[in-house]
């Protein structure tokens, strides 16, 4: 689940980007949209002037018409599901700006065969204007320009043969590039941010799991998970807490719920999705049958008798689990409610074995940690 869900921190990263863009690239679109009907109007009331080049030159605007329109359309089709939005838009948006580079090359090599001369203008345009109002990585950003320059400067020479127009070319290419590169790392960083303080409002910081807010979002999402029927829940709570707080103090209750969470995470991580829901209370999704389970949970006990021999401080857990196949019908709130039954009668039986007061009876912990 937690494989197939989650979006890596850099796609998290590009959909900031994206974001905060998405107005730009929108305006930037339009705006070519709507020149290259002007374009084509233009080519209808003065075809004399572009001679036997009238259709290549109509080829250009309608090709470039047709792809602002597509990028729209794409944009619009992938606006709401952010795993496709990362998928599409990180292969789509290096690609249109390769294309309007070579378009904006391709028209000044059509202008120098018509007028004699590399008119850079519209190269530059697009050059500012369009790889801008894309997100990209800055590497393929300069990749991508330092090729387009490199042409251009190249169909420049050749056209005009005069070091002036190479020289102003060069100082422009120098400013587009150190200009598009801190443009996208400030975009980038931006989004950097973002991502971090939306990771922190999601993690545990005591134990980096994910926090009680995203249980409750993915139990809600769970209801509907297509491979739901081979998950498992599972309900884990640290025994004896409140007297380790008591005897030496809450830095050391925490160490204890540190060590249960490192043993949970090296037991179940592979597996699922781990959450911290309250203080010693744990839960995981794992995708796993009850046989697989009992195998994992002999390996909790060992993992757990570990730290506590490396760490001089008993940490014991008690805890439940109930397979989703257990109950097809029932929806995520019925097996969190059973796995946590189970955990409580296993801890009522930890402190019945140790001869301790059970401050927290069985009867009522469902009601005490109702999930839903």
């Amino acid at each position: 689940m937690r494989a197939n869900e989650q979006i890596s921190r850099k796609g998290k990263i590009l959909i900031g980007v994206y974001s905060s863009s998405a107005g730009i690239s929108m305006t930037a679109l339009a705006i070519v949209a709507v020149l290259e009907v002007f374009m084509l109007v233009y080519s209808v009331l003065n075809a004399p002037m572009y001679g036997d080049y009238l259709w290549h030159y109509r080829a250009f605007y309608i090709a470039l018409l047709a792809v602002a329109l597509i990028y729209i359309a794409l944009n619009a089709f992938v606006k709401r599901d952010i795993a496709r939005r990362y998928k599409v838009l990180n292969v789509a948006n290096p690609l249109y700006a390769v294309f309007f580079f070579g378009w904006a090359l391709g028209i000044t090599f059509f202008d120098s065969i018509i007028w004699g001369t590399a008119d850079t203008m519209v190269f530059m345009t697009f050059s500012l204007v369009v790889p801008l109002s894309f997100f990209l990585f800055p590497w393929a950003y300069v990749a991508i320009v330092v090729v387009a320059d490199a042409l251009m400067m190249y169909l420049t020479v050749t056209v005009t043969g005069t070091v002036a127009s190479l020289i102003n070319l060069s100082i422009f290419c120098i400013f587009q590039i150190v200009l598009g590169f801190s443009f996208l790392r400030m975009r980038l960083k931006l989004a950097e941010r973002i991502v971090q303080e939306q990771e922190n409002a999601d993690i545990d910081v005591l134990t980096g799991f994910a926090n009680r807010r995203v249980y409750e979002q993915d139990m809600k999402k769970l209801n509907s998970h297509p491979g739901r029927g081979r998950m498992a829940y599972i309900s884990i709570d640290v025994n004896g807490l409140k007297e380790i707080n008591d005897q030496y103090g809450h830095p050391a209750g925490d160490k204890l719920i540190v060590g249960a969470a490192q043993c949970i995470d090296q037991c179940f991580g592979d597996m699922g999705k781990l959450y911290r829901v309250g203080g010693d209370e744990f839960v995981a999704l794992v995708t796993a049958n009850a046989e697989e389970l009992e195998k994992l949970f002999r390996t909790f006990a060992r993992c757990t008798q570990a730290w506590s021999k490396n760490n001089d401080l008993a940490l014991s857990t008690a805890y439940g689990f109930v397979c989703y196949s257990e109950y097809p019908d029932s929806d995520s709130a019925v097996l969190a409610r059973v796995a946590d039954e189970r955990m409580y009668a296993a801890k009522a039986r930890y402190y019945q074995m140790n001869g301790k007061d059970r401050r927290r009876h069985v009867d009522d912990a469902p009601q005490t940690r109702a999930r839903q």
